[in-house]
């Protein structure tokens, strides 16, 4: 079929990133325990479509039981961005995605639609020199689902042309609740995301991705 526009998330979608940004998880959560460094990282791990904003409060409220400030969250989001931003930068693409962008942005709309930081998600498009492949880069600022309906209403979309590719139960949901088509992204058969939704259409890389369909 004819698509007019691709969605993508960002880490573990286009970059391989997604340890990157578990190893700060459980380096801000270090000095609170082993225990609470395995729980951080499992739910890191089990929710990767979600804004560390929404992570940082879950972590404190259901594991440390304890409250977190104005303060605290401005601190811990400053201090994650500052051990992610150089490494998500520079590290290795999932295997063909760049190939991929360049076969398909003059083609299709494509967007980035990520639970990341708009401004740090931008930085770190524009320093792999990848910002001329999307339309728009969309962060956290929104929900995916509030990002994709945005963009069909002002690009005149039609949804069943539209591909989400993602890795996490949040892109699907977004996907399948804006009624556009879903691609998974994934490392591996073991991928959190099918024990969830099974049967969809997924790939390891975009190399394997001949073609979509």
């Amino acid at each position: 079929m004819t698509y007019q526009a691709f969605f993508f998330d960002f880490d573990g979608v286009l970059t391989d990133s997604m340890e990157i940004k578990t190893r700060a998880y459980a380096k801000l959560f270090k000095s609170h325990g082993a225990d609470i460094v395995a729980k951080v990282v499992s739910h890191h791990r089990r929710n990767g479509g979600m804004a560390r904003q929404d992570k940082f409060q879950h972590y404190f409220k259901a594991f440390l039981k304890q409250p977190l400030d104005d303060v605290q969250m401005e601190q811990l989001c400053n201090s994650f961005s500052s051990l992610v931003v150089e490494e998500v930068a520079s590290c290795p693409e999932i295997q063909g995605a760049e190939d991929f962008l360049k076969r398909w942005h003059k083609k299709v709309f494509c967007f980035v639609v990520s639970a990341a930081p708009d401004g740090e998600l931008s930085e770190i498009i524009e320093r792999r020199r990848w910002n001329g492949y999307f339309r728009e880069v969309l962060g956290s600022a929104r929900s995916k689902q509030e990002h994709i309906a945005f963009l069909i209403k002002k690009y005149d979309l039609e949804p069943g042309k539209c591909l989400f590719f993602g890795d996490a139960e949040s892109d699907y949901r977004a996907a399948m609740s804006s009624k556009v088509k879903f691609m998974g992204v994934l490392p591996s058969p073991d991928a959190p995301l099918l024990g969830i939704a099974p049967n969809i259409n997924w790939t390891k890389n975009f190399d394997d991705l001949k073609r979509v369909n």
